[in-house]
């Protein structure tokens, strides 16, 4: 009998260290990664601490300017089929945020909303762009409408596509409370070998399960679009800069009474079957928001400017034709 267990103990310990290492991959370093996706229309915007800003510049030059910006974990490339359908009335401009996609980790470390909206208007003076509208996908939906909020004179319409960062009373109770539970874990795992672990235990499976969540239908959770999101959260540095997100605090959940001061005409567009943010939230924008349009889209999920770029485009090009 003993002799089975000790042969058992040593199946399941040695099946445990094939699926931990399967889940090992090193760095990439970024000369491979911008030689494999900084192609095309792909350009950088290098600040004052030579931090490399990711972004492309897309669309007719003359026309009105919509920065585009990605969610959490995600990339400009999530844009990718919606930009085509928009290019010949808009001038896109699509960026990585700090910590994701090409740009990856920053020399300042610093991934707050604060953060990425200070990028967004030192990128937008560097072009020249004066005034523009925002739209933002989940993380930077919220990043949107902040900068929206503090920006009035910049920012001439907002497009959120299902956004972050808002919710009732009850929402942000429960949310604080995640928060305090998540950091008493994070201090309690605050280890340097468990940190170590985490920056190289990056599972191919974690994207693949992440993208199948986002998406209703899922013939959209290819294994291409996931191993592209895998490749880039390779990038040397990246790892370690959205662990510090996820430990540091970044997020935040406001109430709707801040929504009220945004004066740029808004449309809110969400899946009624996203995952990731309830359906409801857009409710609360539409709510507060003195001159918004709400339109909900059945049997789609987080990325409906992915899932369903053809209505997005064109929800956006009716937005703008009525104003």
């Amino acid at each position: 009998m003993k002799k089975i267990l000790k042969w058992l103990g040593i199946f399941i310990i040695s099946i445990l260290a094939i699926f931990i290492y399967s889940g090992i991959y090193f760095d990439i370093s970024r000369e491979e990664l911008e030689a494999e996706y900084g192609t095309g229309s792909s350009q950088f915007f290098e600040l004052s601490d030579s931090s490399r800003i990711h972004f492309r510049d897309e669309g007719k030059f003359e026309k009105p300017v919509i920065v585009l910006l990605h969610g959490f974990n995600g990339s400009l490339f999530n844009f990718e089929r919606l930009v085509p359908l928009l290019a010949d009335d808009f001038r896109l401009i699509s960026i990585d945020l700090p910590g994701f996609g090409l740009t990856g980790a920053t020399v300042s470390g610093d991934y707050t909303t604060e953060g990425f909206m200070d990028v967004i208007t030192k990128l937008t003076a560097e072009l020249r762009i004066e005034k523009f509208s925002i739209a933002g996908n989940s993380m930077g939906g919220g990043v949107a409408w902040r900068y929206a909020l503090e920006n009035p004179q910049k920012v001439e319409n907002l497009i959120l596509l299902a956004s972050s960062g808002v919710g009732t009373k009850e929402d942000r109770e429960r949310f604080k409370e995640r928060e305090k539970n998540q950091s008493i874990a994070w201090r309690l795992l605050d280890s340097g070998a468990l940190k170590k672990f985490l920056h190289y235990y990056t599972p191919k499976f974690f994207a693949t399960e992440a993208l199948k969540r986002s998406v209703f239908d899922q013939k959209f959770a290819n294994y291409e679009h996931a191993m592209q999101f895998h490749d880039l959260v390779l990038l040397e540095g990246s790892r370690n800069a959205i662990l510090s997100m996820t430990m540091g605090g970044r997020r935040a959940m406001y109430g709707p009474e801040a929504l009220s001061e945004i004066v740029a005409p808004t449309l809110v567009i969400h899946g009624e079957e996203d995952n990731i943010i309830n359906v409801k939230r857009s409710f609360i924008f539409e709510e507060n928001i003195n001159n918004v349009k709400l339109k909900i889209y059945p049997g789609i999920g987080h990325l409906p400017m992915y899932e369903d770029p053809v209505r997005t485009a064109s929800d956006i090009k009716e937005f703008f034709r009525d104003l």
